[in-house]
């Protein structure tokens, strides 16, 4: 009896030390590569047709947590839009195993390296990753992004130049109603790229002394219509008493 069960014992370890994969592996590994080409070609219903519709991913996005495929696939779209160039290198494949057994299951895990051009900035990102795949009936059914996704956008953003500008208006509530969504200066500003915050004194005596704090990603477009016939419109329009506008750019000391 000892005999046999060393016999059985043997055969085991032979098995997990033979270094053979799951059968299933060689498919999903294809599968997994196919579904980062499609992202790399910025084909979205090319890499939706690798997973499952019920998905569960690891969002690298601070907050999101576990998402679904309808989730997953507008993060994929949004990654498409704001990157170009987008290229896995250094791919390094791997077979996945069961976390409890520690034995292949046909999961595939990926470390790599993200290559892209952030077009709002033309920035180029280099991003480490770790990725997972694993599978249900052939298709992707959970899966995981690992790396610094903020770290990524802040890497990439736009390079931003702070203007302050201060003036007095002939009513404050009328000049702010000019920028919420969708009022004309909020647009025009927008449209450049610009994100602007109002201040109103404090002082009650001086309610209609006001400022804005403008962040700038282009300078020149900036400068050309704030010192031109439409920026100047604009303002008085909202208001603005232009004898006492002045523009402030930001030093360092």
């Amino acid at each position: 009896m000892k005999f046999y069960y060393f016999i059985v014992a043997g055969a085991f370890l032979a098995s997990c030390s033979s270094g053979e994969n799951h059968a299933d592996y060689a498919a999903n590994l294809a599968s997994a590569q196919s579904a980062i080409a499609a992202h790399e070609n910025e084909d979205i219903e090319a890499w939706v047709a690798h997973f499952s519709d019920s998905l569960k991913h690891e969002s690298p996005v601070y907050g999101a947590g576990v998402i679904d495929l309808v989730q997953q696939k507008e993060q994929i779209g949004m990654y498409h839009a704001a990157f170009d160039d987008i290229k896995l290198t250094e791919a390094i494949w791997l077979p996945g195993v069961n976390d409890k057994t520690g034995l292949p299951d046909g999961s595939v895990r990926c470390y790599g390296k993200w290559t892209s051009t952030f077009v709002p900035s033309g920035k180029t990102a280099i991003l480490n990753a770790y990725h997972y795949f694993s599978f249900t009936d052939g298709k992707i059914s959970q899966s995981g992004d690992f790396f610094d996704f903020g770290g990524l956008m802040d890497a990439v953003a736009p390079d931003v130049t702070t203007f302050l500008a201060t003036h007095d208006v002939k009513d404050a509530s009328a000049w702010m109603a000019a920028w919420v969504p969708g009022a004309t200066d909020y647009e025009t500003f927008k449209a450049m790229g610009v994100s602007a915050r109002l201040f109103q004194s404090a002082n009650p005596a001086n309610a209609n002394g006001t400022a804005v704090l403008f962040d700038v990603t282009d300078v020149p477009a900036f400068e050309a219509f704030t010192s031109g016939p439409e920026g100047a419109a604009s303002a008085e329009n909202a208001g603005v008493k232009m004898n006492t506008l002045e523009f402030y750019s930001e030093q360092t000391p």
